[in-house]
């Protein structure tokens, strides 16, 4: 079983490596995919997509069958999950994927390049944030009610199931930390030092806010 795990990691901090522990102990995946979006379509654009790739590196080398793929980063074009997942698949043809998002993200999932396409063609794992509830009447409560299973073991020779797991509370976000930079205040219990090392030596995040 292979999980997939896009983000726009701009830049990634101990939040989201404490999130890839955290689910990495409780499913036992064969691998893990980490994806650094490129161009999000639903996200401005603000590093350069080296940048975004090389701090990703720095942040999970260290993680045990855990891979960086920089298929997203290298497109010129926005970045879209199913055409993602669709080249994951040929690649890994006799593998269960699980697609990770977060409920923030699993709450919109109608607006989504071919969504209905995306949800009938890979399992999810979909983690609970806090203060991002589901709406039982929204197009995400509704895949949920049908579509939840209680255990791991369902998503075998399966897709489309979703399996809503609660992780710890994650209180750090890249947009705090963005404005913290551009600010010039103390980031460094909030990264890796590596990455901010490499934020420092590239003077990343200095004229932006927010």
């Amino acid at each position: 079983m292979i999980g997939i795990f896009g983000g726009t990691f701009d830049p990634i901090h101990n939040g989201h490596t404490s999130v890839i522990k955290n689910f990495l102990d409780i499913v036992n995946f064969d691998e893990l995919i980490v994806i650094p979006n490129g161009n999000p379509p639903h996200k401005e654009k603000r590093t350069n997509a080296e940048d975004k790739l090389e701090m990703t590196e720095l942040a999970l080398e260290h993680i045990k069958n855990l891979k960086i793929d920089n298929r997203e980063i290298k497109k010129d074009t926005s970045s879209y999950a199913y055409s993602t997942l669709q080249e994951l698949q040929k690649e890994n043809s006799t593998d269960t994927l699980v697609w990770i998002m977060g409920t923030d993200s699993f709450m919109n999932i109608e607006s989504w390049y071919c969504y209905e396409e995306f949800i009938n063609s890979v399992n999810f794992l979909v983690l609970e944030r806090p203060g991002h509830s589901i709406r039982q009447e929204s197009v995400a409560g509704t895949l949920l009610k049908s579509r939840k299973i209680s255990s791991f073991k369902e998503f075998s020779d399966n897709k489309g199931k979703i399996f809503l797991l609660k992780i710890n509370p994650i209180k750090i976000t890249s947009t705090h930390i963005r404005t913290m930079i551009s600010k010039d205040q103390d980031v460094t219990s909030l990264l890796h030092p590596s990455v901010y090392k490499y934020i420092k030596l590239n003077k990343l995040y200095k004229n932006i806010h927010g």
